[in-house]
C-alpha cells in the first residue's frame, strides 16, 4: 500500500512544485533578444529543480524515463547530474546555449573528421533551441525545453566520448558497445575535465586513443576534410567516410598500451611489415599473408626467438591434404622434395616400405619433415613469436611472389621479404651485431642457428584497410571481406 501511494503522489508533488517554481520565476519585460514575450527566465535553483524532477525516476522506473526524455546513456547522465547536484552545465536563461555549449555543439557537427555520424549526436536538433525557447507558450514549458535540451546535450556528449575512445561497437559481437559501467566513468571523468579546461574542444578530445596508428589516420582524414577557400568544410567521399570509419573503430578497439615505443606491425591487408621506432617507421618489408580461406589471424606477442637454416616440421593438415595423395601416388615425391618421414618414436622410415593405400587423414600416423636449404618451405631464416595459432614469420624460397600486387597465398604464416634485414635490426637491438657472421656461416652450411632474444620485439598483426602513407590516405582491398559486417553494425547505431 505504501509502495502504490508513493507511486502516485510523487509524480503529483513534483508536478505540482515544477509549476509553482514556473509562477515565481520573474518573467521579461518584452521581446529583446528574440525572447517571447512574457516567458520565464528561471534562476539557476529552479534550473535545478527542473533537472531533479525530470530525471526523477519514481514514477516510471529508469528505462521509461529515459526514453521519455530521449537519453540513450540515461544512468550515465543521471550519474553526471547527481554528482554537480543537478545543475546545469550548458544552458542559460537567455538564448538557451552557454560559450561551453556553442563549443560542444561545434564539436559534435565535426564528427565525421573522427568517422563517426553527426547525426548519431542528434547535433542538428540540439542547435534549434533557440527556436524552440522562442515558440515556448507558458514559462513553464521554456523551462523545460531548457531542462530537456540540457540533459540531451549531456548524453551525446557522454556517448561522443565512449565512441571516440571505445569505439561504438563491442569488438566481438558487433552490437552496441555498453555504456554504463568503467566506459561510462570514463565518459563522464572526459566531461568533466573538458567543462573544467580553459578550452573545451581540446581537452575534450585527448580522450581518443594515443596510438600512432590512429592519431596518424584520424588526422589524414581530417585534413581531406579540412575547410576550402570557401570555409566550407568538404562532406569527403562517402565510401571513403565508410573506409576510414570502419579503421578508425578498429583502432579504438585496441588496447593503447601495446602501441609501444617499438614493435613490428604487421598489416595483412597491406601486405606489408614496418618496424616502427617512436612514430618513426625504421624498415618496411612485403609479406605474403594467408590465403581468404587460410586466413593470417589479429594478434600480439613478441618475437623471442630466430632460427637460420631451419628445418621445417609439415604441419598435420598439410601433411595429410597435401602431400598424403602425392605419396600415395609416387613415394618418391619425399626425397625428390627434400622430405624425410619419421614414425611416433622419431625414427626415420623407409616411404617404399610404406603400404600408402590404407591412410586416411583420419588415420595418417607419421611425422614429415624437410630438410634445410634452399628449397626448404621456410627458406633461410624463421621468426617464432608466441601465439595460440601456431604461426610465424619466415623466408620462402619463392621469392618472385613479392612481386605480385596481391599476395593472400600462404597457409596462414607470414613470409617476409628480406628476411636477413630484419635478423640484423633485431640483434643490433640487443647489441648482438657480432653474431652475424655466424648467421650468414649457418645459412651457407645449411647448419641450424638458434638465436633467443634477451629484449624480443612486439609484434602487431593487424587488418586496415585504410591507413596513411607518408601522410596520405592508402586504401587496400578487404582480402578477407572483414569490412562489411563492422560497416553494417555502425550503420545500424
Amino acid at each position: 500500500m505504501m509502495t502504490w501511494i508513493r507511486s502516485s503522489v510523487r509524480p503529483a508533488f513534483v508536478g505540482l512544485l515544477l509549476v509553482g517554481c514556473a509562477l515565481f520565476c520573474p518573467t521579461t519585460a518584452g521581446a529583446e533578444g528574440g525572447k517571447k514575450p512574457g516567458a520565464a527566465a528561471p534562476s539557476g535553483s529552479t534550473a535545478v529543480l527542473y533537472l531533479r524532477a525530470l530525471l526523477d525516476t519514481v514514477a516510471l522506473g529508469p528505462a521509461a524515463t529515459y526514453a521519455r526524455l530521449g537519453l540513450r546513456a540515461g544512468s550515465v547522465v543521471q550519474s553526471f547530474y547527481a554528482g554537480r547536484r543537478f545543475s546545469p552545465a550548458w544552458t542559460h536563461t537567455e538564448s538557451g546555449w552557454n560559450a561551453q555549449a556553442d563549443e560542444a555543439l561545434r564539436l559534435l557537427g565535426r564528427a565525421r573528421q573522427f568517422g563517426l555520424s553527426p547525426a548519431t549526436y542528434a547535433s542538428a536538433e540540439l542547435l534549434a533551441l533557440p527556436d524552440s525557447l522562442r515558440t515556448a507558450a507558458t514559462p513553464e514549458a521554456h523551462s523545460r525545453q531548457l531542462a530537456s535540451f540540457e540533459l540531451r546535450l549531456t548524453d551525446a556528449l557522454l556517448r561522443y566520448a565512449a565512441h571516440l575512445r571505445f569505439g561504438q561497437l563491442d569488438a566481438r559481437t558487433l552490437s552496441a558497445a555498453p555504456l554504463e559501467g568503467p566506459t561510462g566513468m570514463q565518459a563522464t571523468a572526459v566531461l568533466e575535465q573538458a567543462l573544467a579546461a580553459a578550452a573545451f574542444a581540446p581537452a575534450f578530445l585527448q580522450c581518443q586513443p594515443a596510438s600512432h596508428s590512429y592519431q596518424r589516420l584520424q588526422q589524414a582524414w581530417s585534413r581531406t576534410l579540412a575547410p576550402g577557400p570557401d570555409s566550407v568544410a568538404r562532406p569527403g567521399n562517402e565510401a571513403d567516410f565508410r573506409r576510414v570509419a570502419v579503421n578508425l573503430e578498429r583502432l579504438r578497439w585496441e588496447n593503447a598500451a601495446a602501441d609501444t615505443a617499438e614493435y613490428a606491425l604487421v598489416n595483412i591487408p597491406a601486405f606489408r611489415l614496418q618496424l616502427i621506432k617512436n612514430g618513426r617507421v625504421m624498415q618496411t618489408h612485403r609479406v605474403v599473408v594467408g590465403k581468404p580461406d587460410m586466413p593470417t589471424p589479429i594478434l600480439s606477442s613478441r618475437i623471442i626467438v630466430f632460427v637460420t637454416a631451419p628445418d621445417w616440421r609439415v604441419p598435420y593438415s598439410i601433411a595429410v591434404n597435401e602431400i598424403l595423395p602425392e605419396l600415395q601416388d609416387d613415394p618418391s615425391f619425399l626425397y625428390d622434395n627434400h622430405y624425410r618421414l619419421y614414425d611416433y618414436r622419431n625414427r626415420l622410415v623407409n616411404p617404399w616400405h610404406v603400404r600408402w593405400s590404407k591412410y586416411t587423414p583420419e588415420n595418417f600416423p607419421y611425422t614429415i619433415k624437410q630438410t634445410p636449404g634452399r628449397h626448404n618451405a621456410l627458406g633461410n631464416v624463421v621468426f617464432y613469436f608466441g601465439n595460440q595459432h601456431a604461426v610465424f614469420l619466415h623466408d620462402t624460397p619463392a621469392r618472385s611472389v613479392f612481386q605480385r600486387p596481391q599476395r593472400a597465398l600462404s597457409h596462414g604464416c607470414v613470409r617476409v621479404e628480406k628476411p636477413l634485414a630484419l635478423a640484423a635490426y633485431l640483434l643490433k637491438r640487443e647489441n648482438q651485431q657480432a653474431a652475424l657472421p655466424v648467421v650468414n656461416r649457418s645459412i651457407a652450411q645449411h647448419d641450424k642457428c638458434r638465436f633467443d632474444l634477451a629484449q624480443g620485439l612486439p609484434i602487431h598483426i593487424r587488418y586496415y584497410t585504410c591507413d596513411t602513407d607518408n601522410g596520405r590516405l592508402r586504401f587496400y582491398s578487404d582480402v578477407y571481406c572483414q569490412d562489411e559486417p563492422i560497416l553494417a553494425a555502425l550503420l545500424a547505431q
